[in-house]
């Protein structure tokens, strides 16, 4: 069940670079912090410029106390170094606190900016992507872009205003001894380079294998009853151990990449420190150093080697950042709802479906192909077929969460492109087979479309919908906490949730899609007394398996293949003899039928 995307390091062949387009978009987002910015700055400023006077300040020790033997020594050094040790420690801490202000806060606008594109997606956007590689871009890719983007500052103005303080003082002291370390400069290069190019690899597979792992955990937890009744609990294991080993195998090589790049690198930088060595003793025999500027060309050396080191991780930054930065503005980059016209739309009911074909993005066949169907204010329309007859795709019609691809609908005689999309689903309320509770408090699920309902318009539509006597059975009662997705509920009390959600709404629409077919019989009668309150003086839809609660409407449309068969009341429909009484009649010798006798099973229609 749970499926991996291959991962091939032939596949990431982008370089990336500061110029990149959605990188130079990330990095514009930390433009309202600019503020905390300056304050990193200056205080990384202060931390490479500390550096490099503790360098300066044992050299000068040095010479005064074993050469000079300046008794005054004894008594600043100590205070000197202190106080440069806690200045550099100080200002390390700011500005460490100060870029992670910065990064966390950017987060925030991110993945909100993120969570306003993803409501706004078309359904065809939805599809595209699965529940854990929407979730991986938010928490895994986010978080990467942003921690980049923060090394990246850290190490372009901590750590190069720290290489150049450094240097400065390397070419003051000495700028023959600074010469012959910086001819081995081009190998760290070539070190720097192979490793950034591998770590790219890594990162853009790591990432797709982050989805795969998100993605597949989602899946067991929604299905995990599911798993347990087919017993494919180990199989099910099996499969997410090797992903979860193929995440380990990607982030193993990415390390030993990046390990082997710091030991490279060390091993560049002590060779120049071992050139340095000899030809600083040399000139101090022959006279022309003294033990104090060999020690601060030493210090400053030494002190210089973990900024290379933090550079040489640099591209590998910028990488990780260009990666999730790609793979976030991918999703940014979504289209989003057409939100529709100018007018309002202030309905009475009356819908008409004139010649509407529809076919779903990429799909060979239509779901509906020249459906007309005139709808009266305050009629009642249920819509039967068998499997695939299109009858949910009119359903999703109605509130456009598809368009059609022939034809118009029309609501009070306005088109549906001539209206706003939000004030159209002001117009409808939906209770489907799919109940969405949210993990909030009974009060907060009922009131969910009506956010400024009070305590008493809540109360009179969760009486309407028969959930008082479950309420006053609660201690917290209309405040009590329904768990993940109502999972304290019973199904028959999820769907009264949503019942009595659709009562306070009062919207001219309402969309019954097999609202009562996952029930038993006991839950739905209750339903049913619910449904029948909800439906008083509202134009209704209803899609039902079970023919017998659609028997009283108005009318009964027949679809078959995407296209409207016939269409008439319950005994009009017996008699004319066609679809629809094919339909009633299998479903209703089925019930008849003794339990023992061997009747094949049917495929279920509606």
């Amino acid at each position: 069940m749970t499926e991996m995307k291959s991962a091939s390091p032939g596949r990431a062949k982008k370089r990336w670079s500061l110029a990149d387009p959605n990188i130079v978009r990330l990095l514009k987002m930390l433009r309202p912090y600019k503020k905390w910015i300056i304050y990193a700055v200056i205080a990384l400023a202060v931390t490479a410029g500390s550096s490099s006077l503790i360098a300066m300040l044992l050299g000068k020790l040095t010479d005064m106390g074993f050469y000079e033997h300046n008794p005054y020594v004894l008594l600043w050094a100590p205070v000197a170094l202190l106080g440069i040790t806690v200045l550099h420690g100080g200002s390390t801490f700011l500005s460490s606190y100060w870029l992670q202000e910065v990064s966390q806060s950017v987060m925030v606008d991110l993945r909100t900016q993120m969570m306003r594109n993803v409501l706004y997606w078309p359904e065809s956007v939805y599809q595209k992507y699965s529940t854990g590689e929407i979730v991986s871009k938010f928490l895994y890719e986010a978080s990467n872009a942003l921690s980049g983007a923060s090394s990246l500052l850290t190490l372009i103005i901590r750590d190069v205003l720290q290489i150049v303080a450094l240097l400065a003082v390397l070419i003051w002291q000495d700028w023959r001894l600074t010469a012959v370390t910086l001819l081995l400069a081009p190998f760290i290069a070539i070190i720097l380079r192979w490793v950034s190019r591998r770590m790219r690899q890594f990162t853009k597979m790591m990432q797709e294998t982050m989805g795969s792992m998100s993605s597949g955990l989602f899946q067991m937890i929604d299905a995990h009853r599911m798993v347990k009744i087919y017993g494919a609990q180990e199989r099910e294991a099996d499969n997410f151990a090797r992903i979860s080993e193929e995440f380990k195998r990607l982030n193993m090589a990415q390390q030993k990449v990046a390990g082997a790049g710091t030991p490279l690198t060390q091993l560049v930088t002590m060779s120049a420190v071992s050139v340095v060595l000899v030809v600083a003793l040399v000139q101090a025999q022959k006279g022309l150093l003294t033990m104090g500027q060999f020690t601060t060309y030493l210090s400053a050396l030494l002190l210089l080697m973990p900024s290379i080191r933090h550079l040489s991780g640099l591209n590998g930054s910028i990488a990780k950042m260009g990666a999730a930065a790609d793979s976030i503005y991918a999703l940014l980059g979504e289209p989003l709802e057409d939100e529709g016209g100018k007018k309002e739309l202030k309905s009475t009911g009356r819908i008409e479906f004139s010649h509407v074909s529809l076919r779903y993005e990429g799909a060979k066949e239509n779901a509906l192909t020249d459906f007309s169907l005139s709808v009266k204010p305050g009629e009642r329309i249920a819509l039967v077929g068998p499997s695939g007859a299109g009858k949910s795709s009119v359903i999703h019609l109605i509130p456009a969460f598809w368009h059609p691809t022939e034809g118009k609908i029309l609501y009070d005689g306005l088109e549906q492109s001539e209206i706003s999309l939000r004030s159209l689903r002001d117009q409808i309320a939906l209770v489907s087979q799919e109940v969405v509770i949210f993990n909030d408090t009974i009060a907060a699920n009922i009131a969910y479309g009506a956010p400024g309902a009070t305590e008493e318009e809540i109360r009179r539509a969760a009486d309407a919908a028969s959930l008082t006597s479950l309420i006053e059975s609660l201690p917290d009662g209309l405040q009590t906490k329904v768990g993940e997705s109502g999972s304290k509920l019973s199904g028959g009390q999820r769907q009264r949730i949503s019942i009595a959600r659709a009562i306070l709404k009062n919207a001219p629409i309402l969309l019954l899609d097999e609202a009562t077919s996952a029930l038993d019989t006991e839950s739905e009668k209750y339903i049913e007394a619910s449904l029948a309150h909800l439906m008083k003086g509202r134009t209704v839809f209803i899609v039902a398996h079970r023919l017998s609660t659609i028997q009283n409407a108005d009318r009964i449309v027949a679809m078959e293949s995407g296209r409207l068969v016939e269409s008439g009341t319950h005994s009009e429909l017996l008699a004319k003899g066609g679809l629809y009484a094919h339909l009633y009649n299998i479903q209703f010798s089925e019930k008849s039928a003794p339990a023992s006798d061997p009747e094949p099973e049917k495929e279920e229609t509606a």
